[in-house]
């Protein structure tokens, strides 16, 4: 009887299909579970919307407040607030401004030395960050949209601002995200242009209403949690992508400075090693142009001539070069130059 093969995809397959379940997909600044979609609101439509609560994780939650328990990890929160920048590099891509982390941010940075400069405010304003939140909601009444849970990105000033004003006017609605309590918001959005933009959706009114269910505690598990939904580039990452530097044009600029570096450290040894030869051959230099010091014979051994006989000027370079030490008319020619230079 022949021995049974083990498949070689005994124990893969499976484990590959639930990587493929967990696995998150990337939407723009977003990076979501592969089983949860966005949801999106119409410009001048109608939603009907159960807003979610999620345990919060993150430790810099812009919403936190430790005195009041407010959106601190380990505690039921109903938004993730943060900031983007929008139109950043070449391909024009929006980002998540690190400030949403407490982090440094280097268009921030930048922005704010222009404003110091006196730039123009119309260059200032593309650099700003815009606020916007996410929410884990569960439309209801939609044809377009499953009652299960989607996120919802949408900007601050187009939905938050006037749901803030809202509960201002009366806080017993602040129940709205409670599992057992909580409130269906009933929205209405009017349809907003600027520019030859496309017509987007603002909040115009916000209604309150019970809910037809109550949700068990167990759906918690099934909302993601919107602390860890947003893509973090490094500073690194972004200045590179503001300032529009590639990693490659980075690489080489480090390579150039390394070849310049290089160039100068072997110009400055061989400069040295120049100079130190140089030191080693002076004293030997010195021996050969010590002059001796000559003394005037008497008159009349003076042997007159007119011409040196190294080709050098008689009655001018007197004494001036090496072989005047060993010249037998060296008296002539410095009667000569003094006779000149009288």
């Amino acid at each position: 009887m022949s021995k049974k093969r083990v498949s070689k995809f005994r124990g893969k397959v499976s484990a590959n299909a639930c990587h493929q379940k967990q696995k998150s997909s990337n939407y723009g600044y977003l990076k979501l579970p592969q089983d949860v979609s966005m949801y999106k609101e119409k410009p001048g439509g109608k939603a009907l919307l159960d807003i979610m609560p999620y345990e919060v994780t993150a430790k810099k939650h812009l919403d936190r407040n430790e005195e009041a328990g407010i959106a601190v990890p380990g505690e039921l929160w109903y938004r993730s607030p943060f900031k983007i920048h929008r139109n950043v590099g070449n391909a024009n891509d929006t980002i998540v401004c690190p400030t949403s982390f407490e982090k440094p941010c280097p268009i921030c940075e930048y922005r704010a030395k222009r404003f110091k400069e006196g730039a123009e405010k119309d260059e200032t304003d593309t650099m700003k960050a815009s606020a916007r939140n996410l929410y884990a909601v569960i439309p209801l009444d939609d044809d377009d949209y499953d009652e299960k849970i989607h996120i919802w990105d949408i900007s601050q000033y187009l939905f938050q601002n006037l749901l803030n004003d809202e509960l201002e006017e009366d806080d017993s609605y602040e129940v709205f995200p409670d599992l057992e309590e909580g409130l269906s918001l009933k929205i209405r959005f009017d349809s907003k242009t600027i520019g030859k933009s496309k017509p987007f959706a603002e909040a115009s009114r916000i209604d309150f209403k019970e809910r037809k269910d109550v949700y068990e505690e167990d759906i918690l598990d099934d909302i993601p949690n919107l602390d860890d939904l947003l893509v973090q580039l490094t500073y690194k990452e972004i200045d590179a992508k503001f300032f529009e530097i590639e990693e490659d044009q980075e690489q080489e600029e480090e390579e150039e400075k390394s070849k310049r570096k290089r160039k100068v450290e072997q110009e400055e040894e061989e400069e040295k090693t120049r100079k130190r030869k140089k030191i080693e051959k002076e004293p030997e230099k010195k021996e050969i142009k010590e002059k001796p010091k000559r003394t005037r014979k008497p008159k009349e051994e003076k042997k007159e001539e007119s011409k040196c006989p190294f080709g050098y000027k008689f009655g001018v370079d007197t004494d001036e070069e090496d072989e005047c030490a060993e010249c037998t008319i060296w008296e002539s020619c410095l009667d000569k130059k003094e006779e000149n230079e009288e």
